[in-house]
């Protein structure tokens, strides 16, 4: 089966980062406020989500918003759809008196917090924090001030079909090397023997630094030239440069057409695509953490997923903290109809995930329990100007086969420099 997979167009914001920029014009598909039919409704909430490709989610705000306003008769919420480059879209709106009181992003960056484009949530998190994934709210935090919710939590593995290994003689691989010499075994015909992304790079980005047993960031500086990353990067150059990856295909790693069609033998994917995967190939798929490198390195998954923000220029901060506090940290029955019911992703709460029925068993279990011992995230000083250095220094790297620690250190050099323009907040 090749063709496209429905539900996964939007799954491309996964590894992108947040970035200021100026106005676009808007185009959104607004509800009416929900509610406001009543004549009670004091304020009124604008509630912007981008648009999600499962189906049902947008009909699922429109019920959670009208519930709200059903047990707050005051409070009135309006919930914005908002197609396309939703990015740009909610930098723009922020700049206005008419922006939305609450929105969702991925990550939180300085100057949104310079720009009073979010306000601290600690107030309502609570002692609710303890029980929230800390790589999730690394993104979101700040000088010991934490700006947003997590809503959802995606995590990235790589998958395998185990019929092909097995035919090969092959396991699971463990390290990095292993690996290599996995993807080259299976090669074979029309079957490549790895596809990280149709750019043999995206899937590996992130997880790199993190597998060597090392980091990007140490604070507010910038460590990621060292000769354990190079060294992986190095070794990794190899899936490319002997044609063992998939590269250019009709889809990206993001849905899990390669695996399922047999283009490709093992696939860096989202945990969002367990349930495809449980239906076309029951049996014949495994999952498996990132492979370390180096005697201190680990397995590693990365954390992607949406969080919420209350704008800080809202007319109405505290009304719009209080919804989010209703709708990702008390509301257990919305959590899990949101992460569970539409796609397929782990609720923000720890207690929450733990008492989700389809996550307690089979190959959902086994992601989890992966996501909680191996997962992983940068912090929100990952910001893109700070990162792009890193990703243009990979490609050389990769593609053109630049050699690594110089190209990392100059690299890491401009990643500083970047680092050192971002406002401290």
């Amino acid at each position: 089966m090749s063709g496209s997979t429905p539900g996964f167009s939007r799954r491309s914001f996964l590894g992108t980062s947040l970035l200021f920029v100026g106005g676009v014009a808007l185009n959104a598909c607004t509800s009416d406020p929900t509610g406001s039919g009543s004549g009670d409704a004091k304020i009124t909430l604008n509630h912007w989500y981008h648009e999600y490709g499962e189906q049902g989610t947008r009909e699922a705000a429109m019920r959670y918003a009208a519930d709200y306003t059903k047990a707050n008769p005051d409070v009135a919420v309006k919930v914005t759809w908002v197609p396309g480059d939703y990015k740009t879209k909610w930098q723009s709106s922020v700049l206005t008196p008419d922006g939305p009181d609450i929105y969702e992003i991925n990550e939180v960056t300085p100057d949104m917090v310079q720009q009073q484009q979010v306000t601290p949530l600690d107030d309502i998190i609570g002692s609710a924090k303890s029980e929230l994934n800390e790589h999730a709210l690394s993104a979101l935090t700040h000088s010991g001030k934490t700006y947003g919710v997590p809503m959802i939590i995606d995590v990235m593995y790589l998958y395998y079909r185990k019929s092909l290994l097995t035919a090969a003689g092959i396991q699971p691989p463990t390290t990095l090397t292993d690996l290599v010499a996995a993807s080259k075994a299976l090669t074979k015909g029309k079957t490549k023997g790895i596809f990280v992304g149709n750019d043999g790079i995206a899937g590996m980005r992130g997880v790199i630094a993190f597998s060597t047993g090392q980091q990007y960031l140490d604070g507010r500086k910038a460590v990621y030239a060292t000769p354990e990353i190079a060294d992986a990067l190095t070794v990794a150059r190899q899936m490319f440069t002997n044609n063992s990856m998939l590269l250019n295909y009709t889809t990206e790693w993001y849905q899990p057409d390669a695996l399922i069609s047999g283009a490709t033998a093992i696939s860096w994917g989202g945990m969002w695509a367990l349930p495809a995967l449980q239906k076309q190939l029951a049996g014949d798929f495994g999952l498996l953490p990132w492979p370390k490198h180096g005697p201190n390195g680990k397995p590693v998954v990365i954390l992607g997923g949406w969080s919420q923000v209350v704008n800080g220029k809202s007319k109405n901060i505290e009304a719009a903290k209080k919804y989010v506090q209703y709708l990702w940290l008390q509301n257990a029955d919305v959590q899990k109809d949101w992460a569970l019911s539409y796609g397929f992703h782990v609720p923000p709460r720890a207690s929450t995930a733990a008492s989700a029925t389809p996550l307690q068993s089979g190959e959902a279990k086994e992601a989890v329990d992966i996501l909680n011992q191996y997962g992983i995230r940068n912090t929100a000083l990952w910001a893109p100007s700070v990162q792009k250095p890193y990703d243009d220094a990979v490609s050389d790297i990769i593609k053109k086969n630049a050699d690594a620690t110089a190209t990392l250190t100059k690299a890491q050099a401009q990643s500083q420099s970047a680092l050192d323009a971002l406002p401290q907040v």
